[in-house]
């Protein structure tokens, strides 16, 4: 239990920061003794996106670029996902496998956890993720390792599904740290947190709280936001949020919604 909770707070500590999805995939890999990361966001419309890897260090990142073009559309796991939570890949075996004259860039091997391999692909991986709504589409958070004798133990899968909702959580804060910082250019990291904190409707003294600052430090920060982005009031700021950037995202943030 305290290493889950010191995953959490690794990564809502990062949120707003742009090393987010770098330190969000440490803490995971940390916690469940896995080598490997990828967070994929499968938006409902555009496709997947890639918001973090760590495969340049296996030397496989074509399989990874296959998975991303092609054999997504036959992930077992999103096509069978119905709710958030942590899974094994192994857990989704398909029976049969995909028909190759159909699907390229796979290999059929009764070897691999789903009985095929994205071509390029690391081979011999045991997998496990956490899948749940946020960013506008299905976020896919695997960390991986070589497969060994016995797979990963029960309780890994179920610290796992404890942090799947704080993660959630935290995957879309960030989404809107990313959104805010994009549209409200020239805030500082702390203005943007107490920004973000207003438009979720907290009161100065919920930010004070959950900032561990004074509440007339939060004041003194809602005048610099006011000052900076030539606003009056609330409303004003409400409005900004929901004006479209054509700014490009912070570099190492989550993509954000299309």
């Amino acid at each position: 239990m305290q290493a889950t909770f010191q995953a959490i707070t690794q990564i809502v500590r990062a949120v707003g920061h742009d090393g987010f999805p770098s330190i969000a995939a440490r803490a995971l890999c940390e916690l469940t003794s896995f080598e490997l990361a990828t967070i994929v966001v499968h938006h409902r419309r555009t496709g997947p996106s890639l918001v973090f890897d760590n495969f340049a260090c296996s030397g496989d990142r074509m399989g990874l670029q296959n998975y991303l073009s092609i054999t997504h559309r036959i992930n077992p796991v999103l096509q069978r996902f119905s709710k958030p939570g942590a899974v094994r890949a192994s857990d989704y075996r398909s029976t049969p496998a995909p028909d190759l004259r159909t699907t390229p860039y796979i290999r059929k091997t009764s070897e691999e956890e789903l009985g095929f391999l994205t071509l390029g692909w690391p081979a011999n991986l045991e997998e496990i993720g956490l899948y749940f709504d946020g960013v506008g589409g299905i976020v896919e958070f695997c960390v991986y390792r070589e497969r060994a004798r016995t797979p990963a133990p029960r309780h890994t899968l179920h610290a796992l599904n404890l942090l799947c909702e704080p993660v959630a959580a935290a995957f879309g804060s960030h989404d809107a740290f990313t959104r805010i910082g994009i549209s409200f250019g020239g805030l500082s990291s702390r203005e943007r947190q107490v920004a973000e904190l207003m438009l979720q409707g907290c009161t100065s003294e919920a930010i004070a709280l959950r900032l561990q600052i004074s509440c007339h430090t939060v004041k003194d920060y809602r005048k610099q936001i006011f000052r900076k982005l030539g606003i009056s009031c609330l409303a004003e700021l409400f409005a900004l949020a929901r004006r479209p950037s054509s700014s490009p995202p912070h570099q190492g943030g989550v993509a954000p919604t299309p």
